[in-house]
């Protein structure tokens, strides 16, 4: 009896053991799945922190993360990766190639080596969830979207098809130079996802700035300026589906020009490019829609020039009203070069923006919980509108945080004129996992069990208490 009594303790300490195993898995997947069940991330990623030197401190809390785009910054929950960055990137440099030049004169080999110690480097904790942006600028996948500077990723191909087909015409080189680079390019991109995946597979992984949709047709001046992106475009994008079905989140860009300062324009430029991201989203996602996670600025490009009340509405209350999954706030060191322009950027997170993000991150979760039963975000039934996602002034307020530091709060419920509003401008859209109108119909169990490959081994340990 003792020694079937001490087997018996054994097999217990044991299977708690294995207990604790399985229970630590469920948390890491509880906390994967929270950090993509929020209805919608706001993300600073802005070199800030240097304004510590003007004794200056920006009161980030409104952010989900933060994050810094400067070199010497490591296990960030948002990373972005410049083509410097992430293996052995082709491309042109002062006229002069680098790493071959063009994907087809690459050694993809050597650069998913390096790709793989990179991504160690600058994402050390393989389990943790986060944001990872490819940053790759210099070429595009598509040989037709390589004009004007691109232009070089042309030349350079061709040059290659001249150095093996001299007695070809020049219909045939072009022909084959497209070909060769379009494959090589397709196959560069993809591997790089796949290895990344691999590599971190709890993070979200894609190409900054795709999709996109060139509609940029406001720098003309023209008066009758839709927005609307090209059909070409759209039929482009489609094209790339490979890219797509290997990412596992989408990445566009919303940076405004100063030149659409308050004006009509910038919502259709906004808009259309924000639609079409999440058509891409929702036609090419291989598990359901991708999440799309919105780039913008705090000011407008190439200035800082802080974004009025009006266009944060047309950046952020756009994407959020859409149904993107978040928005990152890009920023150089421009924000930070001196003490004026850090008192300026902390006066306008505890201003302006803090207040308006403030708004539409609390709407989006009032939203997400009536509506959605907390299991989906919300969008709007028609794309067109101008409805967004704010709170009603009648039901919340906003507010200073009670003593020194104490930031802003909310205050407030939904009135019932609040709810039948958001009932007629919104619908769900459920998270992974989710289904039905209002997101309360689970499509697997949620109960937590042990890993099916502890099964042998709980088995053993039985047998050999008895």
């Amino acid at each position: 009896m003792g020694q079937r009594a001490a087997r018996l303790a054994r097999t217990a300490t044991c299977v708690l053991a294995l207990w604790a195993v399985a229970a630590g898995s469920a948390r890491e997947l509880r906390q994967t799945a929270a950090f993509a069940g929020k209805p919608f991330i706001t993300v600073w990623n802005a070199p800030t922190h240097d304004c510590d030197r003007y004794s200056v401190t920006l009161d980030l809390r409104l952010f989900d993360m933060v994050a810094s785009p400067n070199e010497g910054f490591y296990d960030q929950q948002l990373t972005i990766f410049y083509k410097d960055r992430l293996g052995r990137y082709p491309h042109y440099a002062g006229g002069s190639p680098v790493h071959g030049g063009v994907p087809q004169n690459a050694s993809l080999n050597l650069h998913l080596a390096q790709l793989e110690r990179d991504v160690q480097r600058y994402m050390r904790s393989r389990e943790r969830a986060g944001l990872a942006v490819i940053d790759w600028e210099e070429w595009r996948p598509l040989w037709i979207r390589n004009w004007q500077g691109k232009q070089v990723y042309r030349d350079g191909s061709l040059a290659l098809v001249q150095e093996h087909h001299s007695d070809w015409d020049a219909a045939q080189r072009a022909r084959q130079a497209q070909f060769e680079f379009e494959q090589a390019a397709r196959k560069f991109m993809i591997s790089t996802l796949q290895r990344a995946r691999n590599t971190r597979p709890h993070s979200l992984w894609g190409f900054y700035l795709f999709p996109d949709c060139y509609n940029h047709g406001y720098a003309g001046g023209a008066g009758n300026y839709t927005g609307h992106c090209p059909d070409v475009e759209v039929s482009r994008n489609d094209l790339l589906a490979w890219l797509w079905a290997g990412s596992t989140a989408l990445y566009p860009s919303i940076y405004l020009a100063r030149s659409l300062r308050g004006a009509p324009a910038a919502r259709s430029f906004v808009r259309s490019r924000l639609r079409e991201a999440l058509r891409v989203a929702r036609e090419h996602g291989r598990e359901g829609a991708l999440p799309v996670f919105v780039y913008s600025r705090p000011s407008y490009s190439y200035t800082t020039e802080l974004l009025t009340q009006q266009d944060l509405v047309t950046t952020v209350g756009e994407t959020a009203a859409l149904g993107a999954a978040g928005i990152i706030f890009w920023g150089d060191t421009d924000y930070s070069n001196s003490a004026e322009r850090c008192r300026m950027m902390s006066d306008y997170l505890s201003g302006d923006l803090g207040r308006y993000l403030l708004n539409v991150t609390s709407a989006t979760g009032q939203c997400s919980r009536f509506l959605c039963a907390g299991n989906g975000r919300c969008e709007r039934r028609n794309s067109e509108a101008d409805t967004y996602l704010h709170l009603s002034p009648d039901s919340f307020r906003i507010e200073g945080a009670p003593g020194p530091g104490g930031g802003l709060r909310v205050t407030g419920v939904l009135s019932h004129s609040d709810k039948a509003a958001l009932q007629l401008d919104f619908q769900c859209r459920c998270f992974h996992g989710w289904k039905g109108q209002r997101c309360d119909v689970g499509t697997s169990g949620g109960s937590v069990t042990l890993p099916s490959a502890l099964a042998p081994i709980l088995a053993l340990l039985l047998s050999l208490a008895m």
